[in-house]
């Protein structure tokens, strides 16, 4: 009988000491990415990250943090970033893996709500007699090396009176934003078609002394940017439609 107790006391001082001696079980970390996906234009965050002694993320950009709570940061280029986080607890690490996507957006439409009727986005008397109905065309450039590339220019619409207003040009995935670039680039310039002349710039959207707005409904993909001076009877107004493409 004493042989047997003293067989069960070694038993469970042998249990005891390897339950001692078992590391604490440490679960994968956690966070949660609140948007589907973001633009060039947003800030990122994350959220209900879970606890630890330390962090160390990496965002997939080159960019680092090791707060548990990343200060808020964007993506300069449209794409997908795998986000990794890994934390230390007891000693022990751990990771998870996420991935952030960001969209490009493009222009399929773009509409001419009003025009300056002189020369006053040429460096003219804002209050100087009409140049009557213009002959409208629509021409999107961008810039590269210090020098103007046109991507696209329509027909011409010709003798065009605000009645006739608002204007409607349909074009083909034309890139918007990017990696250093705002929401509203490239150049969007409508222009009065002159024979005689230069042809005159009535309404873009880079004026000085206008209003900018920019709309994206997340749930269909779809927005819009609009670029004002003045009002819809008077002034440079245009809106720039465009769908968001995931990586």
């Amino acid at each position: 009988m004493r042989k047997q107790l003293l067989a069960a006391v070694a038993a469970l001082a042998l249990f005891a000491s390897c339950k001692k001696d078992d590391p604490v079980a440490i679960p994968t970390p956690e966070f949660t990415i609140p948007e589907e996906f973001y633009t060039t234009e947003e800030g990122v965050t994350f959220k209900d990250v879970s606890q630890a002694d330390a962090y160390k993320w990496d965002f997939g950009n080159g960019e680092t943090s090791t707060s548990r709570i990343p200060d808020m940061f964007s993506y300069k280029k449209p794409g997908s970033y795998t986000v990794k986080l890994t934390t230390y607890t007891n000693g022990q690490a751990k990771t998870v893996i996420k991935v952030v996507k960001v969209a490009q957006l493009y222009a399929y439409e773009v509409q001419l709500r009003s025009y300056l009727e002189n020369y006053a986005l040429e460096g003219g008397d804002i209050s100087a007699p009409s140049e009557g109905n213009p002959d409208v065309y629509l021409q999107v450039s961008t810039y590269e090396n210090n020098a103007e590339q046109v991507i696209y220019r329509s027909d011409t619409q010709y003798n065009v009176s605000r009645d006739q207003l608002p204007l409607t040009f349909a074009v083909d995935r034309i890139p918007i934003g990017g990696e250093f670039r705002s929401y509203n680039y490239p150049y969007f310039n409508f222009y009065d078609q002159n024979e005689s002349k230069a042809d005159r710039l009535i309404a873009h959207n880079y004026v000085g002394g206008g209003s900018s707005r920019f709309h994206l409904d997340k749930e269909t993909k779809e927005g819009h940017f609009s670029y004002q001076r003045g009002t819809d009877d008077w002034g440079s107004h245009l809106v720039v439609k465009f769908r968001a493409e995931l990586p």
